[in-house]
C-alpha cells in the first residue's frame, strides 16, 4: 500500500461512523487490513463508509454483490483513509504535506485497535450494533426498518436506501433512527442495525 497524505483540507468530523450500542469496545469485531490502493476509489474511504475485502483480503471502497459461494461482506470504516496513523504507519510510507514536498516517516505503529499503522479498521455487519453514519444517501427519505444497500455510482461507500426487494443487492442493515442532526458536530445522521444479508440475484 502506498497511500500518501495530501493537502486537501477537511474537517475531522465532517465525516463520522459512531458505534451508538453493541459490544465492548475490548470485545467488539474490528477488523484491521490495508487498503487496496489501486482501487480508483479508494480515496472515497471516510469514517463510516461501507468498504469490503477483496480476494487480496485488502480493503476497497463499496461492497459488490458477490457470486457463487463468494460474498464480500460489507464492513463500516472507522478511518479516513488521509488519517495520519493510516498514511504514515508503514516503514518508508512518504506523506505529502504541501505541493510535491513530501517526507518520509518512519516506522511506528499504535497500540490501540482503530489506530493500526498503515490499515484502516471496520466494523463488519454481521454484528449486532447500530451505527450512526454521515455516509449515506442525503436526498432519500428514510424510516425505521427501511433495508440500506451499499450504495453505487456518485453514493458509491455511502448506505443508501433499498430501491426494491431484498435479493439484488447485499444487505448492510436496517434504519433504526431516521436522518437526525448532531448538533454537537453540526453533522446529518443515520443510524441502523448491522445485518448483513447477501444479494440472492
Amino acid at each position: 500500500m502506498a497511500i500518501t497524505r495530501t493537502d486537501q483540507l477537511y474537517r475531522q468530523n465532517e465525516h463520522s461512523a459512531v458505534i451508538a450500542h453493541g459490544a465492548h469496545p475490548e470485545y467488539r469485531l474490528e477488523f484491521p487490513a490495508e487498503v487496496d490502493d489501486t482501487d480508483p476509489n479508494f480515496s472515497k474511504i471516510y469514517q463510516g463508509s461501507v468498504v469490503s475485502l477483496n480476494a487480496d483480503g485488502k480493503y476497497i471502497c463499496g461492497c459488490g454483490v458477490g457470486s457463487g459461494a463468494n460474498y464480500p461482506v460489507p464492513c463500516i470504516s472507522l478511518k479516513n483513509v488521509f488519517d495520519p496513523d493510516v498514511t504514515t504507519g508503514k516503514l518508508g510510507t512518504t506523506a505529502f504535506v504541501t505541493g510535491s514536498s513530501y517526507t518520509v516517516l518512519p516506522d511506528y505503529r499504535k497500540s490501540t485497535y482503530s489506530a493500526v499503522g498503515g490499515k484502516i479498521t471496520a466494523i463488519p455487519c454481521t454484528g449486532g450494533y447500530e451505527i450512526e453514519t454521515t455516509e449515506f444517501d442525503f436526498e432519500a427519505e428514510y424510516a425505521p426498518n427501511d433495508a440500506l444497500i451499499p450504495g453505487t455510482g456518485d453514493n458509491l461507500g455511502k448506505v443508501v436506501k433499498s430501491a426494491g426487494a431484498i435479493g439484488a443487492a447485499p444487505v448492510v442493515g436496517f434504519v433504526s433512527r431516521a436522518m437526525f442532526s448532531a448538533e454537537y458536530y453540526q453533522q446529518k445522521r443515520i443510524s441502523f442495525w448491522t445485518n448483513f444479508i447477501p444479494a440472492t440475484h
